[in-house]
């Protein structure tokens, strides 16, 4: 029966003396973080863009948000299980090609209803992607035997900041969402092409392949925990963009740029994630991480300009940062169930989090205005920070 907590001695183990070989594979799955993180960016960033092109009411913008939803939660839990008798390295040959694939068909969305369709196989396609590339990351730290989740995480964040960036740049010269998603697709494509090759092509335990597993309660305390976390995460990428333009009055070259500011501050905050664990609790982590959403939120939605609100959301973006490499690095040493399994168990739980959470707050706008809909983040923000206090992080 595995165990599963948070504890910093899990991030603290010695490296194994490296040298070139070891190291391809680690920076090969730091590409394919970055791709991943790229791609969604590039999304968040156009979604006010589709929503002005095809005259989307924020009401209407919720059912392309659900359609991304109800993709990633079809796919994450059979990608575990394929993981689990198949490995992530042969399962990301395919769902790679397929994510940078979905990018380009989004491209293609020329109405609201090709928008939905398209908006879900992309979801399906980044669920699978979420999932396979952390099932790797496990691999690759059994690998070095030392933890570099918050390093890839890290990675998926300086990609998001960077497919965020270059929208921006694109949009402020007159690019055209077919010309900026088909680009950033072929791009990603090569990506990918360059670094599938060199992942690690772990062990399958015949015993995880065999049969479905259900997650135990601890891996069901800490995923309800995460759905938090990425609840808050998911509604300022998807938010944060047409918060800044629609009612703080920015262009939207300028609101795109805010959500690279807030990219900027989460991926800064994630390439130091392996120190904080070794200096500091599981716990403490959580706390201050949901503390400090709160009031980088509270901050944003209390501005009237633009300065003062991208300063909120980079607090909130610091705040973000850790919570997933924390919860998923103790959910991909679950024993019990095995890596892939007991990622994709936390990760479809924890999801519902990240993907319901943008639609949740169009729904609330559309009654009592945007602003007081993404109140809705700073409550998980404190959820988060006093979750550790009640739910008990640690059982065996």
């Amino acid at each position: 029966m595995g165990s599963v907590g948070i504890d910093p001695g899990l991030v603290s183990r010695k490296e194994k003396p490296s040298n070139t070989k070891v190291k391809w594979p680690k920076w090969a799955l730091a590409m394919l973080f970055l791709a991943d993180g790229a791609g969604f960016g590039t999304w968040a960033a156009h979604v006010p863009v589709f929503k002005q092109v095809l005259n989307i009411e924020n009401g209407s913008l919720t059912f392309v948000l659900i359609s991304v939803i109800v993709g990633a939660i079809i796919s994450m839990p059979v990608t575990g299980q394929l993981i689990a008798r198949y490995g992530s390295r042969r399962v990301i040959r395919i769902v790679a090609i397929t994510y940078v694939l979905m990018i380009g068909l989004l491209a293609q969305a020329s109405s609201f209803l090709l928008l939905v369709l398209f908006a879900g196989l992309f979801g399906a396609a980044k669920g699978a992607f979420d999932i396979s590339v952390n099932a790797q990351a496990m691999a690759v730290e059994e690998h070095y035997q030392r933890s570099s989740m918050s390093f890839f995480q890290g990675c998926w964040s300086a990609g998001g900041l960077l497919g965020a960036g270059a929208a921006g740049l694109m949009l402020q010269h007159q690019g055209t969402i077919r010309g900026n998603l088909s680009l950033t697709a072929g791009l990603l494509a090569l990506c990918a092409l360059a670094s599938l090759p060199l992942l690690v092509n772990e062990t399958v335990k015949p015993r995880a392949a065999s049969k479905f597993v259900w997650p135990s309660l601890a891996l069901l305390r800490i995923a309800i925990l995460a759905s938090f976390g990425l609840l808050a995460e998911g509604a300022i990428a998807d938010w944060a963009s047409v918060y800044l333009h629609s009612n703080i009055g920015v262009a939207l070259p300028l609101a795109a740029a805010g959500y690279a500011a807030y990219a900027i501050a989460m991926a800064t905050a994630r390439f130091s994630g392996d120190w904080l664990a070794v200096h500091f609790s599981g716990k403490n982590i959580l706390h201050g991480s949901g503390l400090l959403i709160a009031a980088g939120l509270s901050c944003t939605l209390l501005s009237h300009s633009w300065w003062p609100a991208v300063i909120g959301l980079m607090l909130a973006g610091i705040g973000v940062a850790n919570i997933v490499p924390v919860i998923w690095s103790v959910a991909g040493r679950d024993t019990r169930m095995g890596a892939g399994p007991a990622i994709s168990a936390t990760a479809t739980i924890g999801y519902c989090g990240f993907l319901t959470g943008p639609p949740i707050i169009g729904s609330l706008a559309v009654i009592v205005g945007l602003r007081t809909a993404m109140g809705v983040i700073v409550l998980a923000g404190i959820i988060v920070a006093a979750g550790p206090i009640f739910f008990p992080l640690k059982s065996s």
